[in-house]
């Protein structure tokens, strides 16, 4: 189940040109495709299916001049309802470069890579849990990197849907893990109502039989939060169920240290501008001090991430912080660390 935020919809837009006679020229242009797809609605207004919209871009290029045609994103049910949205249809060019995205979501082209999660015992490394991080896979199963899914989504309004794919795709996969802890990103902008929008993840868990509290929900992308009050009720929610969750990027942008008390997290990750060479800058240990300080008064457990020098790794965790992760402990892989065979120098000791 799902509602049409998530689900794939047929997309269409409604064309407006600004020149009467463009319109006309066109007629017989649109005649070629099939009748249920695009409609003249009113003067200078045409309603067309998304696979139309894309061909027209470079039919238009060729043969009018494109800054006197605008379009906007519309049903056929309503195509005259969002025309102050209207803009250039040239700045479409960049839904059809991402309109491959759509692809992935609906045919969930996804695979998740384990980065492990670390305490320090004995000046050994020992792995506590792993975070599942999505990756995209192309038509020939080449890894599309997070970023640009992300990216392409945004473009095509279907960040929600691709967050809740990651989301389902990162649990079916957990049940590798064991009885580590399971980090799981979620963006909360992507979440409209808890009850309803977490119920196939939440579904999920139960039918392998992991555990709610092994599971840590990873609130990302907090900068993009408004509402702070709604991402406390998702929060609260997961913790009712059992759930554990934690804060992600702390010391940066939107997660200062007041909405970290506000939050209450039961893990706290100090953010990589502030973990990579904080032995050597009394800056940056200013603000994990800080960051440490706040976490432990409420109980959190203190992560430092991004850990690229054993150095810092060292430093952190004489000043008490509590896991650690990044690439000089592992980069994510297909599959999980159980273990790390790494000692901490003697000189870091």
């Amino acid at each position: 189940m799902g509602c049409e935020v998530c689900l794939p919809i047929a997309r269409g837009y409604t064309i407006y040109f600004a020149e009467e006679e463009n319109a006309i020229k066109l007629a017989s242009y649109f005649q070629s495709f099939q009748e249920d797809s695009w409609k003249f609605i009113a003067d200078r207004f045409v309603w067309l299916k998304e696979s139309i919209l894309f061909d027209l871009l470079d039919y238009l290029e060729v043969h009018m001049i494109l800054d006197n045609i605008y379009a906007v994103l519309s049903s056929l049910s309503d195509p005259l309802k969002n025309l102050n949205d209207l803009r250039p249809i040239g700045s479409f060019k960049q839904e059809r470069e991402a309109s491959w995205i759509d692809t992935v979501i609906e045919k969930s082209s996804l695979c998740t890579h384990f980065q492990p999660i670390v305490k320090v015992t004995d000046g050994k490394l020992e792995v506590i849990g792993q975070e599942l991080l999505s990756r995209g896979l192309d038509e020939d199963g080449q890894i599309i990197p997070p970023y640009k899914m992300f990216e392409a989504a945004r473009i095509r309004n279907r960040l929600f849907a691709l967050d809740r794919a990651c989301r389902i795709q990162s649990v079916r996969n957990a049940g590798v893990v064991g009885d580590q802890l399971i980090f799981i990103n979620f963006i909360p902008t992507a979440i409209y109502v808890p009850e309803h929008c977490l119920s196939s993840t939440f579904k999920i868990i139960k039918e392998l039989n992991i555990k709610p509290e092994q599971v840590v929900f990873e609130v990302v992308e907090t900068d993009e939060v408004r509402d702070l009050e709604h991402l406390k009720s998702i929060l609260h929610y997961y913790r009712s169920h059992g759930f554990k969750y934690a804060l992600d990027d702390v010391g940066t942008g939107f997660n200062n240290l007041r909405v970290l008390e506000q939050l209450k997290p039961d893990i706290v990750k100090l953010a990589i501008e502030f973990t990579d060479g904080v032995s050597r800058d009394t800056d940056k240990q200013k603000v994990a001090q800080s960051v440490l300080n706040i976490a432990h008064d409420m109980s959190a457990l203190a992560l430092a991430e991004g850990i690229e020098r054993e150095e810092d790794l060292h430093f952190l965790e004489e000043m008490g912080y509590d896991l650690f992760q990044g690439y000089w402990i592992a980069k994510p892989q297909p599959t999980p660390m159980k273990s790390i065979d790494v000692s901490l120098s003697s000189s870091c000791i």
